[in-house]
């Protein structure tokens, strides 16, 4: 039996319509899961969703409110989603609760690092001396920049390599890691791209979005992770 991979969503608050890009389905179906879609709500069993699924991506999407991590909002901070935070953040301490494999992308592996405790850059532009630009201007497949992959991390071992080329949609990053969290995958300018649980069997957040680069290289972390789902279920 295929895995079954819950999506979180995002919610257009204009036209009140829930939303997720084809592209995260597609990697799922793609690498032999099948994809179901999670609606973000203030009222949520956390156990009992969780227990419906075999493993949950944490999809991209708008900012997290800095008072989430105790701190205020710079001008820099853009959209956010209060309903959306709540939601994500009670489904990413229940999956680290329960070894609940996670694939957390962009803006999931920043609601990682808050739910464990760890603090975000607002805006990584004015508040990182010298740093690259993360907030890419170019098609969606292409890859901007390389990152750097710890040796003997999880990240080293899907890519089987010391650095991937990734593309780049982001303005917000990891600060202080959470609790029991590791940087793993880093920008040349030393941004943390990449972070993963030190004891869970399989939770890992990198800060680009591979969904969009599934002809690269970046298809095979989706496939790394529904092929440990089915280890781990065998």
């Amino acid at each position: 039996m295929k895995p079954i991979i819950g999506l979180t969503s995002s919610f257009n608050w204009d036209d009140k319509q829930y939303a997720l890009p084809d592209s995260y389905v597609q990697a799922i179906e793609k690498n032999g899961g099948t994809p179901i879609i999670l609606p973000q709500t203030m009222e949520i069993d956390t156990v009992k969703l969780l227990e419906l699924v075999d493993g949950i991506i944490l999809t991209g999407g708008v900012d997290i409110d800095p008072y989430v991590y105790g701190e205020p909002p710079i001008p820099q901070q853009g959209r956010i989603d209060p309903v959306r935070d709540h939601f994500e953040i009670s489904i990413a301490k229940q999956a680290i609760s329960m070894n609940k494999p996670t694939l957390a992308i962009c803006r999931g592996c920043q609601i990682l690092n808050v739910a464990a405790g760890g603090s975000l850059y607002q805006d990584i532009n004015t508040q990182i001396k010298g740093s690259l630009k993360h907030s890419g201007q170019a098609p969606t497949y292409y890859p901007t920049h390389p990152v750097k992959l710890a040796e003997k991390s999880k990240l080293a071992e899907v890519y089987g390599s010391k650095t991937t080329k990734v593309n780049s949609f982001h303005h917000q990053g990891v600060k202080a890691l959470g609790k029991e969290l590791e940087a793993t995958a880093w920008a040349d300018d030393n941004t943390i791209e990449g972070i993963e649980h030190k004891k869970a069997d399989y939770i890992i957040g990198v800060q680009w979005h591979p969904e969009r680069m599934l002809d690269s290289d970046q298809n095979k972390i989706f496939k790394h992770f529904i092929d440990k789902i089915k280890a781990l279920k065998s």
